[in-house]
């Protein structure tokens, strides 16, 4: 089938009042990156879609694809224009359907008519009628106007007709970007990827920053697992900045002076603290974490405020009232779990104890910070790391 246009629909962007504008363009810029590569005509806002004119060269399959991983894209069809004349939309839809039934098997249908353009000579009523009774005449479908196996579209815009049926789901929620930049922690588990994804879906563009433990054995200290992670995350937000913080001398510094049951709380303190930094390089608005109540010693409500006391930021924790199969079913969909399964031995589990506090009091995890001497090793560390750039 040769298609014309993709015909983009959004949903949230819809409420943002007199903000919709800025949302609807940051969409626009967002697509027409991901899709910088793909030959195609034209993009551009129409009555509250956005519209991509493609031609024979496009890539079909490549450009749906990218669109299915924008943020802010609610769904999306590929449509044929056609001349707002009723007998000439009766026939190109007939056609499309015969074509379309020859490889997909479909027995009933409904015709949806939107129409935008309020001085076309019919009304939807009148439209879904007329188009109705020509399918009805012309192909094997019947008629089911509430379980149809297929909705057919025939929207009349202002310019065009566009005739659609097959929608592809998006992620929805806003465009990156529209929210600021976040800070992201990025471990070489399950959760810290979708909580990444998840601040995508609210319109944020995240930095990651990932601690690298010094004692992993393997080439490149599990290095090249943490870069796989953030390449699949581009597919939701484009090119990321990646910074790797070597924790080696954090290592030592908490090991010598703090009890074990505490290391685990110190440690990220610390992190959070490090984050903070690369926050002030980055003007970054916040920072987010995997955590996911009680799920570990660390996530405790106890712990979480002893940890999260460390920084002024905002720290935003999206996965904070779902459970691991909750986490673990996202992270298959946006294809990240199976790298994160991949053997890899973060700092986080080399420093956990057989038995770690699960009820931190603050005075005293203040108190045992007073026993280490890090800040001197922060703005080292801090100042000799650039980040590394992925697509």
């Amino acid at each position: 089938m040769q298609y014309t246009q993709a015909i983009i629909h959004y949903d949230e962007i819809t409420l943002k009042g007199g903000n919709r504008t800025f949302f609807e363009n940051a969409l626009v810029t967002n697509i027409k990156k991901f899709i910088s590569e793909i030959n195609y005509n034209n993009i551009y806002k129409e009555g509250g879609k956005i519209i991509i004119d493609i031609n024979d060269h496009t890539d079909i399959k490549k450009i749906r694809e990218i669109l299915k991983n924008i943020p802010g894209i609610a769904n999306f069809h590929f449509a044929v224009s056609e001349e707002k004349d009723l007998e000439k939309i009766n026939k190109k839809t007939v056609e499309l359907l015969n074509e379309f039934l020859q490889t997909e098997n479909k027995e009933t249908f409904k015709i949806e008519a939107r129409r935008s353009d309020k001085k076309f000579e019919f009304k939807s009523p009148q439209i879904n009628a007329k188009v109705g009774e020509y399918v009805l005449e012309n192909t094997k479908l019947k008629v089911d106007v509430h379980q149809p196996n297929l909705e057919v579209v025939v929207e009349i815009s202002q310019k065009k007709c566009y005739i659609y049926f097959e929608k592809t789901i998006g992620i929805g929620g806003l465009p990156v970007g529209t929210t600021g930049n976040l800070i992201s922690l990025i471990s070489g588990g399950i959760d810290s990827p979708v909580a990444s994804f998840m601040m995508n879906k609210r319109g944020a563009k995240n930095i990651y920053v990932h601690f690298k433990n010094k004692n992993i054995a393997g080439q490149n200290d599990g290095q090249d697992k943490i870069v796989k992670l953030v390449k699949q995350l581009c597919k939701f937000q484009g090119k990321s900045k990646l910074y790797i913080i070597p924790f080696e001398e954090f290592q030592k510094e908490i090991i010598a002076n703090i009890p074990s049951k505490d290391r685990m709380i110190i440690y990220r303190r610390i992190m959070f603290q490090l984050a903070g930094e690369i926050a002030k390089k980055e003007k970054g608005k916040g920072l987010v974490t995997g955590d996911s109540l009680s799920q570990v010693a660390s996530q405790t409500i106890d712990n979480i405020g002893a940890i999260y006391n460390k920084t002024k930021l905002p720290i935003f924790p999206p996965l904070i009232g779902m459970n691991k199969q909750e986490i673990i079913s996202i992270a298959e969909k946006i294809e990240t779990f199976q790298i994160s399964i991949l053997p890899y031995q973060d700092c986080c589990s080399f420093l956990i104890a057989k038995h770690p506090e699960t009820r931190a009091k603050l005075d005293e995890i203040e108190s045992l910070e007073e026993n280490i001497h890090i800040d001197e090793i922060i703005k080292r560390v801090v100042a000799n790391i650039a980040p590394i750039l992925i697509s």
